[in-house]
């Protein structure tokens, strides 16, 4: 074994023991305080720089080169719940301000507000569905996609992998394929300039035999991107099924 593999494992295993530090914390108490490692007497820029460290630690991308799969279900999991305990915090922190004595009348422009709260906690749970559908996971993927248009129901590529999840995980029945694909064109509607949600109109219509409809997909995907990385593959799939 050579030094640079030994120091590999090295870091592997101090990577490790971090994360199943934070996992077992955030798995026993449901305190945001405690999840993100808070003093109760804490502030909004101790809070929010907490926040940042953990969430640029815990992105997915920084554990699927690791090779471990159970790792990188927990670097999922703890950085969902630090998303959820930040809000929480916030909450708490606003509340805790709005019932002083001396009040401002002048806003805090340092806090997070709620709409830009509810679409970064969107972002965290499609960016983390799309690692589950790496991993081959469409049950957790298809939960995160849920709770990620819980979170903002405004943006149609969460609902459109929704829509494709779902209906990957029951295309045998009729009535629920019919309804994703509804949710899927209306996802199209949503989003309008953005590809990959052509991408996976197209991806719904090949699997279920509908080569008209995905040639037409495949079309609005090199309308909107031409260089779409996934558009020649896409092209061939529908000829080689034609």
């Amino acid at each position: 074994m050579t030094f640079e593999s030994n120091d590999k494992a090295a870091r592997l295993d101090r990577i490790r023991a971090i994360v199943n530090e934070d996992f077992e914390r955030i798995s026993g108490s449901a305190d945001p305080f405690v999840v993100l490692n808070l003093p109760r007497a804490t502030d909004w820029e101790e809070a929010s720089a907490r926040y940042e460290r953990y969430e640029r630690f815990y992105r997915a991308e920084n554990f699927q080169r690791l090779g471990d799969v159970d790792l990188t279900r927990k670097a999922l999991d703890i950085r969902r719940a630090v998303g959820r305990a930040i809000v929480e915090v916030q909450g708490i922190l606003d509340s805790m301000q709005d019932n002083s004595l001396e009040v401002s009348t002048e806003s805090n422009t340092g806090m997070l507000k709620v709409d830009p709260n509810s679409v970064a906690l969107g972002d965290i749970y499609y960016r983390d569905g799309l690692t589950y559908l790496k991993l081959g996971d469409l049950e957790s993927a298809q939960e995160c996609f849920r709770t990620g248009c819980d979170y903002d129901p405004t943006r149609g590529i969460l609902l459109a992998y929704l829509s494709y999840t779902t209906f990957r995980r029951r295309m045998n029945e009729p009535e629920i394929v019919e309804e994703q694909r509804r949710n899927l064109y209306q996802a199209t509607r949503v989003d309008t300039k953005n590809p990959d949600v052509w991408v996976l109109v197209a991806r719904m219509h090949l699997k279920l035999g509908e080569l008209t409809d995905a040639a037409l997909a495949v079309e609005r995907v090199g309308a909107i991107d031409p260089a779409h990385p996934k558009l020649d593959k896409l092209k061939r799939q529908v000829a080689e099924h034609a």
